[in-house]
């Protein structure tokens, strides 16, 4: 049982990096949490559904052992909701589908913030772009044109003779 924690899902625009760097792994920890949360919720539910199942089968062969008329669906349902097992097992559930519920709410939330990011981060190359720097496509081998256009005019300065 992993706790969402507040800071996971939010980001600060001075940290875009970080927090681009992180999300991947931030939302494949909720995710796969909520998966196998999931799962233990559907074992639960089955669990429920078949002692809910048997329960109903015992008392019924209980009253007809006893030799009395048969119960009616409605003492059947009552019994079956009265035995301390399945009140246990619904409580369970319960509290289960609410920590599912949490984690859903929390992948939820990163995928927002995986939103957030991306906008934030296109919001920030269009500064650039809008300040009169390169196309982002271009940037780099603009950088590499540079470098070689110093190292070039560093290399002429080298050679040429001294009168």
């Amino acid at each position: 049982m992993i706790e969402v924690k507040q800071e996971h899902l939010q980001f600060d625009r001075a940290h875009l990096e970080w927090a681009i760097l992180n999300q991947a792994s931030l939302f494949d920890l909720y995710a796969s949490e909520c998966a196998r949360q999931q799962s233990k919720v559907d074992k639960i539910k089955n669990a429920l559904e078949y002692k809910t199942a048997e329960k109903k089968t015992e008392f019924r062969a209980d009253a007809a052992a006893a030799g009395g008329k048969a119960p009616t669906q409605d003492q059947v349902d009552c019994a079956v909701i009265l035995d301390p097992d399945i009140k246990l097992l619904k409580d369970n559930l319960l509290e289960e589908e609410e920590y599912l519920g949490q984690l859903k709410a929390a992948v939820e939330a990163m995928r927002h913030k995986r939103d957030s990011i991306e906008n934030e981060r296109a919001l920030v190359l269009s500064k650039f772009t809008m300040d009169g720097d390169v196309d982002p496509e271009l940037r780099e081998q603009v950088r590499q044109e540079a470098i070689d256009r110093a190292t070039q005019a560093s290399m002429n300065k080298q050679v040429t003779p001294e009168a």
